[in-house]
């Protein structure tokens, strides 16, 4: 009797784990993090008011959630994130680097473009533990853009509009005492430039 307890038991093992391969894996690096997208997208767009940002990126989505799932304490920057982080982000998406150097121009080659910028929290640390403190951090970086301004919207024939994307995970880094839970942030903004009828 002892015996087909057992063999049922170690059965029921094999059959879980060959479902788990079969639906993509045993263990899931996302399960290991927790979405935080729609708290982080909600206090940016109530932090700015240059683009309404939106959560449907799956692209991004999957960038950041990669990232997250292997994010390491040195990468946790409290702010923009380290290079490692932002190339592999942009690898996987195919995006362009966001550029936070200063107002953006009106283009005038007619299409869309996107471009990522990613953005590291330790939300234990006191300045950045609500989702509010990120998002007013991230706002003010992304503020130099002006993008609702003249410059950034108009030039002669050509109409530049704006769209955005937001996704945000959190990840526990560590064990015990020394554990943390730090945030990933990706926000895309896909400029589209039409010519004026």
């Amino acid at each position: 009797m002892k015996l087909k307890r057992i063999l049922s038991l170690a059965l029921s093992g094999v059959l879980a784990v060959s479902m788990l391969t079969a639906c993509g894996g045993g263990s899931s690096i996302s399960s290991l993090l927790d979405n935080r997208t729609s708290t982080v997208r909600s206090a940016l767009n109530g932090a700015q008011v240059m683009v309404s940002y939106k959560s449907n990126d799956k692209e991004l989505d999957d960038a950041i959630s990669k990232v997250a799932g292997t994010l390491t304490p040195a990468q946790v920057t409290n702010g923009i994130a380290d290079s490692s982080v932002s190339t592999t982000v942009r690898q996987l998406t195919g995006y362009g680097d966001m550029g936070l150097g200063g107002a953006w121009k009106a283009q005038t080659t007619v299409g869309s473009e996107t471009y990522v910028k990613v953005f590291v929290y330790n939300v234990e640390n006191e300045a950045f533990d609500t989702a509010s403190e990120v998002a007013n951090d991230i706002a003010g970086k992304l503020e130099v853009m002006k993008l609702k301004s003249n410059t950034a919207t108009k030039v002669e024939g050509y109409t530049n509009s704006y769209k955005g994307n937001v996704v945000a995970y959190e990840k526990t880094i560590g064990e015990g005492d020394s554990a943390f839970d730090a945030w990933v942030v990706g926000v895309s903004i896909t400029q589209t430039v039409s010519a004026d009828k």
